[in-house]
């Protein structure tokens, strides 16, 4: 089965087991560049503080397409009472990865997890030196 979704960056064709990110053709540069930021989160190693971010499987050069493990996404229900749990992440101080709002969030083999880690390719340098220089890069995390 084949489902298409739509976010304000980037287009999610959503084949089976896996999810296939590309970039609106009139935000290209805006949807690549998440792409891109994903992959490097991954690569990177942010998961291993952050297990909550989907695993990414392959990036295209120049962020073209982008391939996840294809989720179900949680309904609003789902994430308000994921939220209430207390089992949401709650990261002090908080690296601003992701957003927490519907459609973010997504089940994984029955594990939560966040599909859409870019946020941080949307803020201006003046959001960017508000957030806490213990987890602006991957090596500042890891010294915490």
């Amino acid at each position: 089965m084949i489902r298409f979704r739509r976010g304000s960056q980037r287009r999610v064709i959503v084949c089976g087991r896996y999810a296939i990110k590309l970039p609106r053709l009139r935000r290209l540069r805006a949807g690549a560049r998440a792409n891109r930021e994903e992959a490097r989160i991954w690569r990177e190693g942010w998961q291993r503080r952050y297990p909550e971010l989907c695993p990414v499987m392959a990036c295209l050069p120049f962020g073209i397409a982008l391939v996840m493990p294809a989720v179900r996404i949680m309904t609003r229900g789902e994430l308000e009472r994921f939220d209430a749990s207390g089992a949401k992440p709650d990261h002090d101080p908080d690296p601003e990865l992701y957003e927490d709002k519907p459609g973010e969030w997504g089940y994984l083999n029955g594990r939560p997890v966040v599909v859409d880690y870019a946020m941080r390719v949307h803020m201006t340098p003046d959001d960017i030196d508000l957030i806490d220089p213990r987890v602006r890069s991957i090596s500042d995390v890891m010294r915490e």
